[in-house]
């Protein structure tokens, strides 16, 4: 899963990672052309970039390309609004399983609204 919507789509703000744990605070990039076809006058971040950004910020925080293997749980629970929420904080929570690669339990909140929760698998590519 090579970056294509870091630096452009979105920015990571700050990254932390711990055994098993990352968390990190993503931005938008209120501007970006996505924005003006989803939604035109009401902006919404895309699921698809929304999982997107989920393998980028992982693979950041591991040194090293991922692929999404598989996808057991996706859940949008609020839209994103990038100019009503620009940022969010992602928390991630893995496993190493010999089988796939990385076993992924992540959501995406800002302060007691949670918006995306997700649960899969990552490969190394």
């Amino acid at each position: 899963m090579s970056a294509i919507l870091l630096d452009h789509f979105y920015h990571i703000d700050s990254l932390a990672k711990t055994e098993g744990k990352v968390e990190a605070t993503v931005t938008f990039d209120q501007g970006h052309a996505i924005f003006q076809g989803h939604f035109p006058g009401m902006p919404v971040v895309p699921g698809v970039c929304q999982t997107q950004m989920l393998g980028e910020v992982l693979a950041q925080a591991l040194g090293h390309d991922l692929a999404l293997a598989t996808a057991t749980s996706i859940k949008f629970l609020s839209l994103v609004d990038p100019v009503k929420t620009p940022s969010l904080q992602l928390s991630i929570s893995y496993t190493v399983a010999e089988d796939v690669g990385y076993q992924v339990s992540a959501q995406y909140s800002q302060g007691e609204t949670v918006f995306f929760k997700f649960k899969g698998a990552f490969t190394t590519s």
